[in-house]
């Protein structure tokens, strides 16, 4: 494995978007899904480490309530402690979950996508497009880990590289299936329309959940 040549490849990714470099990485011999596999399992890696080491940074910080608890009703030091204790603990084990959750969300969303374009007529294999899409999403998962380090700024920075990201993906989905232009942009904005319109009816539910359980009450 040339660490050399796979970073150049993901900077280029980053650095370079359009089709012309979409068109000449689907041409390279690598252009494989176990080799999107192995670099997104990679920078899952990565992510989970920097991840657990964010928690642990974060959770070292809050280290001076434990003088205020001290202060407090054992009873109340009680809840405190577990909560505390609760945080710890799962910070670095969700972070590390995420060597699993990293591939198999990258196969899936890859996967929606392959789906979309092959019902509106594109023609591509989900392999080398997994290729394609790794070479930009294996280096945005590293730089939004390392984004999180930055309280406020790298989540607003964090939000325009997910904005970038389909864009990307634009260009991939274009450049891999042969779409025209309006096909290509409806296969990366529909999971998102989807997406949004879900998060809508789940809200409206759960409101007229609550507003009944009220009226119950009332």
């Amino acid at each position: 494995m040339d660490i050399q040549l796979i970073f150049r490849t993901w900077v280029n990714a980053l650095t370079q978007p359009g089709e012309e470099f979409f068109a000449a990485q689907r041409e390279n011999a690598s252009a494989t899904l176990s080799t999107a596999l192995k670099w997104i399992i990679a920078a899952s890696i990565i992510a989970a480490l920097l991840g657990a080491l964010r928690s642990s940074i974060f959770s070292s910080t809050t280290g001076g309530l434990d003088q205020f608890v001290d202060l407090l009703p054992p009873e109340v030091q009680d809840e405190f402690g577990t909560d505390v204790e609760t945080d710890a603990s799962g910070g670095p084990a969700f972070s590390f979950a995420y060597i699993i959750l990293g591939p198999i969300s990258f196969l899936i969303g890859v996967g929606i996508y392959h789906l979309i374009t092959t019902i509106l007529g594109g023609r591509g294999q989900y392999g080398r497009y997994s290729y394609l899409y790794s070479t930009f999403a294996a280096p945005l998962m590293i730089a939004t880990s390392i984004l999180g380090f930055i309280p406020v700024l790298g989540g607003c920075v964090s939000a325009i590289l997910g904005i970038y990201q389909i864009v990307l993906a634009y260009y991939a989905t274009k450049v891999e299936y042969n779409l025209s232009q309006g096909r290509a942009i409806i296969v990366v904005v529909a999971p998102i329309l989807a997406g949004l319109l879900l998060a809508i009816c789940i809200t409206v539910v759960a409101l007229g959940a609550i507003l009944s359980i009220l009226r119950n009450f009332s």
